[in-house]
């Protein structure tokens, strides 16, 4: 599974973490990684585009955008913390592992 960055940098050539983005937005037969059931039972289809819609092309695209887009949110709560932020150290103390992040753990 590509890093975040790597995903990011893969836009460049367009088909990275953007080309899901900007991608399809047809409803699909899965739950967002993010949101899982009860998100899709409310409209929320993808946490990355407007109720009702979806970027994501599969569950697999699902799957890499969101596992991306835990380690960026893990990265930067770690940066934080390390930083001294008492907001990121509290959250560094509340999230151990990037499953834990966005619906990882459901």
């Amino acid at each position: 599974m590509p890093s975040y960055e790597a995903a990011r940098k893969a836009d460049d050539a367009g088909t990275g973490y953007a080309a899901a983005l900007a991608g399809d937005t047809r409803p699909g037969e899965w739950d967002c990684e993010a949101y899982g059931p009860e998100g899709r039972g409310a409209g929320a289809l993808c946490f990355f585009a407007e109720p009702g819609t979806r970027r994501c092309e599969s569950p697999r695209r699902c799957q890499q955008v969101m596992t991306a887009e835990r380690q960026r949110v893990f990265g930067r709560i770690q940066e934080l913390a390390a930083a001294g932020d008492p907001a990121g150290v509290e959250l560094a103390r509340a999230f151990t592992s990037t499953r834990q992040l966005l619906g990882g753990d459901q």
